[in-house]
This record gives structure tokens, sequence and C-alpha cells, in this order.
């Protein structure tokens, strides 16, 4: 009879052959050895060193994903190992050994019974092998009726199937990690960060290059970015949407082409000019204002920036195109890039404070607005230093 060895490289099968590996009942082992014909002292041998061998892969390939760990593939933003494969796929690859070997084992274990009338149709190895899916005969004896050396495969093959479970349990982890940071976008955000930090200090002499050269650093990634932004996404979103999907030359190409474009455009990003044009000041005046908001101690329900005090700001911040989504988005961003606590509400609520804003005193807002201005009065640098703090900090 044919067997099938084939297995989906999905979590689905990972967790199905965790499953069959984590068991070790001493009756499958034995009707196994009867059911696969592994009836003389020859086959018992041959079998513990194809055994042996596998379980010496085994170990070296949980060595390797260990080392993967080690190397922080978790904590990177872009790695060179999953741009054409998902997560899972890209693990059992680094374990084919373990798989294929793995399979060879249980098929062993299945019964071996003559095909009949040419028939070519295979089952699965793991739903037929007796150490797998498949029924038992319980044995009337136990395992020290046999001879010592198949007493020592057994331990040999419950040596081997604890080497495949941890294997398997280190790939598992490593997808339930990938998957926990792409559903937190929050997360996904910090780690970006974090990388981009990274890049941008191991390319300072790069970064200084390109902007003495005047260079145009446009790539189709940055234009994706700017896409996903105008369709109201978050870079807490994009973070997780683009989170171990890049390459290590995309990644650095994003970060270093982002960094090189604001210089160009004298410290402007695309954003600040979509919604100040080339108001320099006031861009300088909403950056200091927003890094600091937090000293204002805006913080309302459950630790969020309630809509009325988002309204008041944003009306102080003169926002002369794009309207309130758009600034909602940069504010949030920026905000947050710059060690903000506290988490902005949604545009609704927003404009809800607008609409509250029609029945609030006049001197309400001009208390806010003076509020505001105290605020960036107090750490504005002043505008013949801040030129060339702002010229020194684009060029390192």
């Amino acid at each position: 009879m044919r067997y099938d060895r084939h297995i989906d490289k999905t979590e689905e099968e990972l967790q199905e052959l965790r499953t069959v590996y984590a068991q070790d009942e001493v009756e499958r082992f034995m009707d196994g050895l009867s059911s696969g014909k592994i009836d003389n002292e020859e086959k018992v041998i041959k079998f513990t060193n194809y055994v042996r061998s596998s379980d010496g892969l085994t170990q070296l390939e949980i060595s390797r994903l260990r080392r993967l760990l080690d190397e922080g593939f978790i904590e990177k933003f872009a790695t060179n190992y999953n741009k054409r494969f998902s997560t899972c796929h890209m693990l059992m690859n680094r374990m084919r050994s373990s798989i294929s070997r793995g399979m060879g084992m249980l098929e062993k274990l299945c019964e071996k019974r003559r095909t009949r009338g040419g028939c070519k149709q295979k089952r699965s190895v793991v739903a037929c092998s007796k150490m797998g899916r498949s029924s038992y005969n319980r044995s009337l004896w136990g395992l020290e009726q046999y001879k010592e050396s198949v007493q020592i495969l057994y331990n040999e093959i419950v040596s081997y199937k604890s080497h495949l479970t941890e294997c398997i349990d280190l790939c598992l982890y490593v997808i339930a990690q990938v998957a926990y940071i792409r559903n937190h976008p929050a997360v996904a955000h910090e780690k970006h960060q974090k990388n981009r930090q990274e890049v941008l200090l191991n390319n300072r002499s790069v970064i200084k290059r390109f902007i003495d050269m005047n260079a145009e650093m446009e790539n189709e990634l940055m234009e994706k970015v700017e896409a996903w932004k105008q369709e109201k996404k978050s870079m807490e979103e994009i973070s997780a949407m683009l989170d171990h999907t890049l390459d290590v030359n995309q990644y650095n190409d994003w970060i270093i082409s982002e960094e090189v474009m604001a210089a160009r455009r004298d410290g402007l990003t695309n954003p600040e000019r979509a919604l100040w044009g080339e108001d320099k000041q006031q861009v300088m005046l909403c950056r200091v204002a927003y890094s600091h908001i937090d000293e204002l101690n805006p913080a309302g329900q459950k630790d969020h920036i309630g809509g009325k005090f988002l309204a008041l700001l944003y009306k102080w911040s003169n926002a002369k195109a794009r309207g309130l989504d758009y600034w909602l988005i940069y504010f949030t961003d920026f905000y947050k890039s710059s060690g903000g606590t506290l988490t902005p509400v949604k545009v609704g609520a927003v404009k809800r404070g607008l609409k509250q804003l029609l029945k609030t005193e006049r001197s309400e807002v001009d208390a806010f607005n003076k509020m505001m201005n105290n605020l960036v009065k107090k750490y504005m640098i002043p505008a013949s230093k801040q030129e060339k703090d702002i010229k020194e900090a684009v060029n390192f």
C-alpha cells in the first residue's frame, strides 16, 4: 500500500504533527512494529540507526531555530527570511529534515499490505501510522518481553519525538509572536520606531551625502505609505501591515529616502506641507506644542485626549488645508513618535468637540490659545538659532 507523506506548510498541520509526536504510548509502538513487519533483529537495528540519525538532524535544526530567535527575528521589523514566504512556510522550510524524516518514521510504523488490483490511491501517513492517528491493538504483554534491541529502538523513538515536539514548539512560538505584533498596531509601531532609529544611526554618512547632492529619493513604498495615510490609516496600522514583509534593503531604502526627502524640503514633511503649505514657522510652532502637550494634563476618560481639547488644539494649529481628518492623523503620529503617553480620541469625537466650541465662551478659547502660546514660548528656539539647529539636525 502506498502512503502519502505530503503535508501543507500551515500552522494547522504543525499543530496536528505536534499532537502526534507528543504521544508515546508503548502499545502503539509495539503494534506498529508488527504492522510494519519490523520483525527481525536486522530490521530493528536498521530502523534504530535511521531514528538516531534523524534525531541528530532534528537537534541541529532546533539549534538553528534558537539561533534565529537569539539573532532577534521577533524584534526585527525587516529580515531577509520572509520576503517570499509566510512565516509558517519559512519556518517549516528551515526544519525540512525534521518534517521529512519524521514522516518517514511514521510510515515505517504503518500497516504493510500488498496493493491489490493496481490501486494507486494514497492514504495519509499521519492518519494510518500506528504512532499517528491510526487505531491500534493493545498488547497482552509489555515491552520488557522484547529483546534489548527493541527496547533501545523505543527509547530512541521517544527521544526523537521529544525533539520533534520541541522543534515544532519553537516554530509555533515564533508564529504566535509575529501574529501578536501584527494584531497589536501600537506594539508594531514601537518596534518600527526602534528599528528606524537604528537605520538612521547606521547610515548617517549616507543620508548626509544624499542631502548634499540634493537627491530625489522617491520610491514605491513611500508612495504606498502616503496612499494608506490618505485612506486614514495611522502609522500604527501601517507598521502592523508592514512588519516582517520587507527585506532589509527595502526597509533601509524606505527609511533613508524618507529622511532625505524631509531634509530636502527644508525639514517639512509631506503631511506638513499638505496641512500648512510652506508656512515653516507655523509647522515649527505645532511641532513644539505637540511634543510637549502632555505637560498640559489633557488626559480625559480612560487616558484619552478628549474631543473638545483636540478641537481647541485643531483651531489653534491653524491648518490651512486637508481638513480635520488629515490633521488628526498627522497629530496622532507626531504625538506618539514624540513619546506621548495618551490616546487621542477618534475623529467623530473631535467633530463633536468642534460643535461644542460654537456654544463655548470666547474667553475659554482665548485662555486655551494663551496656554498653548505659553507652552510654545517655553520651548521654542529663537528663529535665528532655529534655522541653524534644523540644518544641523538634518545633516547630523
